[in-house]
Parts: structure tokens; C-alpha cells; sequence
């Protein structure tokens, strides 16, 4: 199988990338680095997403990972409506001219927030300075365009990923950083950690997008939109003391109050489930 990757460096489809071509599908791979490490099965394309790209032609599925604002906080509307909605339709557009139909499109939990809301002037305005909202209303609305370019030829998938941790995650998020507070023996100090998650450890999320790549598994409607997790929620608060046990530290967690920002929980909607495996932290 030929697989058109976007966002090929990013935390999630670089790992996505690594173990998929073991399974000796041919990855055309597009990034904004220009020296990419050479890799068996894997031709890098240097480049912006929305170019037309020559090698959509030759492609079976396009998986797009690359997006604007997952990972910061405060990223701006128009950053991310130029990345998340014009540049990724153009993207969309281009594999249905190339003939490439089968998409898997990753997006996170947080889409689900902006579902149903009303988007009125008033709300933008209150809600843009919030964080990840500017990164979730141009997803969710980039979501509904796939969705309705849809038919009976070209097969979407929509899946979101609720927490995923493990390998080689940014050192300044929650699992990397409560490991080496524990090896150097420092107290951490975090939020009240009350929210609950779903926390998906970063191979077994893998596993789970290589199952997707085959269009024949969990045909029951088209286009299909998935939450791809383990359906058992945990609080951020039980997941940092699961860690903190492991390693066995004299020094302490720190549990203060909940920032306004992180109160919200991320929960599975279980009729839209694709469970995959779940592993204790």
C-alpha cells in the first residue's frame, strides 16, 4: 500500500511512520524539514501540504496528521483557519483530483467542545482568547467540509485521539516531565488534577491507526467518524501517582488548584468507540 502522510514530524505520525513501514507500505511523506533521516520505504517531500503533489496519484489513503495549535495553548484564529481549514481543504481538494479516496483525518477530543456551539460574533470574540478553542472550531469545521465532500467513491474517516503519551513525547508535557522530576528526586508540582482522560499510550494509538488504513474493517456507514482510545477513563491526578510509584521518588507530588483552562474533561463517546489497547502508565 502507498500512504500519503502530512504532518510526517510531528510527535505522532513520525512514530506512525516508523512502524508502519515495517509492515513494507511505501510512505510518501511530507514535511517542512528539509533534511529528513534517509528511511527504508519512505520518500520525504519537502513542502507545503496544499502543493500538488505528484506522488497523491500514486497514493492508496492519505493520513493527515499535520495541524496548527494542537500543542500550544494560544495559537491564533487566523493562523489556524489558514492551516486547519484553507490549506488542508486544498489538500482534500488535490486528492480527489489525484484520484487518492480513501482519508484518514486525525483530530483530537477537543473538537468535540465546539460541536454544537453557536458561533456568534460575541462568542469569537470571548472564546478565541481561550486556549486550544481556535485550534478546535477550525478542525471541527475542517471536519464537516471532509465529511461533505463524502460519497459512495471517497471513504473518510475522522478519527480523534483523546491523551497520548509515551516514546518520544515533548519533554514539557505531563508524562516526560513527571519521570524526570522522579529520577532527579524533585517535588512536582501541578493542578489538582481532578479532570478525567482518556490516556492512550503512543503504540497502542499506532496499532490502532494501522487498523484504520484497512477500509474493509468496521464498514457500517460512510463517512465514518471514530474516537479511537481505551474507553477507560482515569484522572490526571491517578495517572500522575501511577508514574510517581514506579519510580519510587522521596520527593512529593504537588497537587494545587485546578487552572481555569484545564477543568474540562475528555470522556470516550462509546457509540462511536474504536477501542484499542489499553496498558496501565
Amino acid at each position: 500500500m502507498n500512504i500519503f502522510v502530512t504532518g510526517a514530524n510531528g510527535y505522532i505520525g513520525r512514530n506512525f511512520i516508523k512502524k508502519v513501514t515495517k509492515y513494507n507500505h511505501k510512505i510518501f511523506a511530507v514535511t517542512r524539514k528539509k533534511n529528513n533521516k534517509k528511511m527504508k520505504n519512505v520518500k520525504w517531500l519537502n513542502g507545503s501540504i496544499d502543493k500538488k503533489w505528484r506522488e497523491l496519484s500514486k497514493s492508496n489513503v492519505l493520513i493527515h496528521f499535520a495541524a496548527v495549535g494542537v500543542n500550544d495553548k494560544f495559537t491564533n484564529l487566523e493562523s489556524c483557519f489558514n492551516f486547519n481549514v484553507i490549506k488542508s481543504t486544498n489538500l482534500i481538494l488535490n486528492a480527489i483530483e489525484a484520484n487518492c479516496l480513501k482519508w484518514i483525518i486525525i483530530t483530537s477530543n477537543r473538537e468535540q467542545k465546539v460541536k454544537n456551539l453557536k458561533l456568534g460574533d460575541k462568542i469569537l470574540k470571548q472564546k478565541t482568547k481561550t486556549p486550544y478553542f481556535n485550534y478546535a472550531v477550525t478542525k471541527s469545521f475542517f471536519s464537516k467540509i471532509c465529511l461533505s465532500l463524502s460519497n459512495s467513491n471517497i471513504k473518510c474517516r475522522i478519527i480523534k485521539l483523546f491523551h497520548v503519551y509515551g516514546g518520544d513525547e515533548r519533554k514539557n508535557r505531563l508524562w516526560p516531565s513527571l519521570i524526570n522530576a522522579a529520577k532527579k528526586n524533585k517535588n512536582f508540582a501541578m493542578t489538582s488534577g481532578k479532570q478525567i482522560y482518556d490516556f492512550n499510550h503512543i503504540d497502542d494509538v499506532i496499532d490502532g491507526l494501522i487498523q484504520a488504513l484497512n477500509f474493509k474493517r468496521r464498514i457500517f456507514f460512510s463517512p465514518q467518524v471514530w474516537d479511537m482510545a481505551s474507553g477507560k477513563g482515569m484522572s490526571v491526578k491517578s495517572f500522575a501517582k501511577q508514574i510517581w510509584k514506579k519510580y519510587n521518588p522521596s520527593s512529593k507530588l504537588i497537587f494545587s488548584k485546578i487552572k481555569i483552562y484545564d477543568k474540562e474533561s475528555y470522556i470516550t463517546n462509546k457509540k462511536i468507540l474504536w477501542k484499542i489497547k489499553y496498558r496501565k502508565p
